[in-house]
């Protein structure tokens, strides 16, 4: 998928990252943010693309983010948008289940999966006589990104008036990115900062 369109992307020593926005917002701050309408902070999600600028560079990428949890998405989340020279991200589809009983269990819930269990209460009476228990915990997870996945605006410049002189800021210099080696992104709640999704493309040639 190509653009020309002005794009929040942030770029770092050894690599860049480009947040996309899931829903178009109407209601929009300077910044290019959604402003809550009512007085309370509004909930809204993006994909954030964190790419390395070497083609092996993405385990060093994954360790530098894992060593700094608490505050690395909010030092390197882009804050504004800037005009892209070449600008390709690739269409994938992944998708991902497996049990979940183990982290359950390791997250203190132990009496829903033992014989001490009985869930009766949370369907209707088969006339068994037998107590319910919970036996396996299947989580799965679906991620695509398409041409509907991106929406772009219109880049705003500020106007600034000196000594009687219109006097124009100059804008960000173009980058490229290019996502056609490894790389990881994330979903998040920008609001709140809480993650919901995370992975990594290998091969963003396959596509799915």
């Amino acid at each position: 998928m190509q653009s020309w369109e002005p794009q929040f992307i942030a770029v770092h020593e050894g690599f860049k990252v480009l947040t996309l926005r899931y829903q178009a917002q109407d209601n929009l701050t300077p910044s290019g943010r959604p402003a809550p309408s009512d007085g309370n902070m509004c909930a809204w999600f993006s994909m954030c693309i964190f790419l390395p600028d070497a083609l092996d560079g993405l385990p060093g990428l994954v360790d530098m983010i894992a060593s700094q949890p608490a505050d690395f998405l909010e030092k390197h989340l882009p804050e504004e948008k800037i005009d892209v020279r070449e600008f390709r991200v690739p269409k994938f589809k992944l998708s991902f289940h497996g049990s979940v009983v183990a982290i359950l269990k390791k997250l203190g819930l132990q009496s829903a999966f033992s014989d001490q269990a009985d869930l009766s209460d949370m369907v209707e009476d088969d006339e068994s006589g037998l107590p319910l228990v919970l036996n396996d915990v299947i989580h799965k997870a679906v991620m695509e990104v398409n041409e509907e996945g991106t929406v772009a605006a219109a880049v705003s410049i500020d106007e600034m008036l000196f000594g009687g002189c219109n006097f124009m800021r100059p804008p960000p210099p173009r980058v490229d990115f290019v996502a056609d080696h490894p790389f990881a992104y994330l979903i998040m709640e920008e609001t709140t900062g809480a993650v919901v999704f995370a992975g990594h493309v290998l091969d963003p040639s396959i596509g799915s």
